[in-house]
C-alpha cells in the first residue's frame, strides 16, 4: 500500500462517518436529543479509527517484534504532539509489560487494564477521560497492545433534529489532521525503520560475510593443495604400476623363472603323488590294524581251544586211570 493510500483511507472513513452523523437526523423518525452523547460517540469512533490505524500499521508491528524502542518512542512523541488532548500512551508486549510509554516510570511494569476483555479495539469514556485499548497482532498471534488516554476539549452542544453542519466540519477537519499526521508519520517512520534495518543488517551480517569469505578462501586453498597432492600421488602410483609391469614381464621372460615354473609344476605333480601315497599308506595302516585285530582274535580262539584240549586230555587220562583201575584184579 502506498503512503498516500495508507493515509487517505482513515480520512475517507472519518469523512463518511461525519457525513453519516450529519445526515442521520433526516432518516430518523423521532427527534434526537442529548448532544453530549452524540459528540461522545463521534469522539469514540474517531479515537477507535486512530487507534486502529496506529495498532495495525506495519511499522508499529515491526517495531514491537524487533523491539525497536526508539521507533516506538518517536511514534509516541509525534502522536502526542499532533493530538494534544492525549494524556498518556503505552505500548505493551504480548505479556502486557510496558515497553514504551509517555510516562517513563511505567516502563518495564505490567500494565493492568480490562479494556481488551470486551474486544480487540475498545474506547470507553469515564468522567470525560477517553481510554482506549487496541490489540497489535501478526496474523492471529497477539504481539502487543496500544493503550492511551485522552481528555478532548469538546464544547457542550445539543443536536437538533435537523442536520448540524458542525458535525460535518469537525469530521472534515479531523480527517485532514489525521491525513497529515499519518502521511508524515508513515513517511518518516518508514524511512527511519528501513534505514535502521539496513544498518543493523549490515552491522550483523558484514562480519559474518567477511568471515565466510575468508573461510571459503582457506578451504579452497586447502582443497587445491589436496588436489595437487592427489595428482602427484596418482602419477607416482601409475609410475609404480608401470615399473611393476615391466619387472613382471622381465621376470617372466627370464630362463631361470621359466625353470622355476617347470620346477613348480614338477613339485605340484610330486606333491599330488605324495598325497596319493599317503592316502595309500593310511589305507594300508588301517588294513594292517584290521588284520592285527583279526590275528588277536584268532590267537585268543586258539588259546581257548588249547585250554579246552588240555581239559579234554586231563579228562581222558582220568578215564584211562579209572579203566586201568577197574581192569586190575584185586589181590
Amino acid at each position: 500500500m502506498s503512503k498516500i493510500g495508507f493515509a487517505i483511507i482513515p480520512c475517507i472513513l472519518i469523512v463518511l462517518l461525519s457525513v453519516f452523523f450529519f445526515l442521520s437526523p433526516k432518516f430518523l423518525a423521532s427527534e434526537t436529543s442529548g448532544g453530549d452523547t452524540a459528540v461522545k460517540e463521534v469522539l469514540i469512533r474517531g479515537f477507535i479509527d486512530i487507534g486502529n490505524l496506529i495498532a495495525h500499521a506495519t511499522f508499529v508491528e515491526d517495531a514491537i517484534i524487533m523491539e525497536e524502542i526508539g521507533n516506538l518512542d518517536e511514534i509516541i512523541t509525534r502522536f502526542r504532539r499532533d493530538q494534544s488532548e492525549l494524556t498518556y500512551i503505552h505500548f505493551t508486549d504480548a505479556k502486557n509489560k510496558v515497553i514504551a510509554s509517555s510516562d517513563p516510570k511505567s516502563i518495564a511494569k505490567t500494565y493492568s487494564s480490562t479494556l481488551l476483555k470486551s474486544g480487540s479495539s475498545v474506547v470507553k469514556e469515564n468522567n470525560g477521560l477517553f481510554e482506549g485499548g487496541f490489540s497489535i497482532k501478526v496474523g492471529k498471534t497477539q504481539v502487543g497492545a496500544l493503550y492511551f488516554g485522552a481528555k478532548p476539549d469538546a464544547p457542550a452542544m445539543k443536536v437538533a433534529a435537523g442536520s448540524n453542519p458542525i458535525v460535518l466540519i469537525v469530521g472534515i477537519v479531523l480527517a485532514i489532521v489525521v491525513f497529515v499526521v499519518m502521511f508524515s508519520m508513515q513517511r518518516n517512520l518508514e524511512a527511519k525503520i528501513v534505514e535502521n534495518i539496513n544498518k543493523r543488517q549490515e552491522e550483523v551480517f558484514s562480519p559474518k560475510i567477511e568471515s565466510l569469505k575468508k573461510d571459503q578462501q582457506r578451504v579452497q586453498q586447502e582443497f587445491d593443495e589436496l588436489q595437487r597432492k592427489a595428482d602427484e600421488a596418482k602419477k607416482s602410483l601409475q609410475k609404480i604400476k608401470n615399473d611393476h609391469e615391466a619387472k613382471k614381464r622381465e621376470i617372466e621372460e627370464n630362463p631361470i623363472m621359466q625353470s622355476i615354473e617347470k620346477l613348480k609344476e614338477t613339485e605340484t605333480d610330486v606333491l599330488d603323488r605324495l598325497g596319493k601315497q599317503k592316502e595309500e599308506e593310511q589305507r594300508l595302516i588301517k588294513e594292517n590294524a584290521l588284520l592285527t585285530q583279526k590275528r588277536e582274535e584268532v590267537r585268543n580262539a586258539l588259546e581257548a581251544e588249547k585250554k579246552e584240549e588240555h581239559t579234554l586230555h586231563e579228562k581222558l587220562d582220568l578215564i584211562k586211570r579209572k579203566i586201568l583201575h577197574l581192569e586190575t584184579p584185586k589181590k
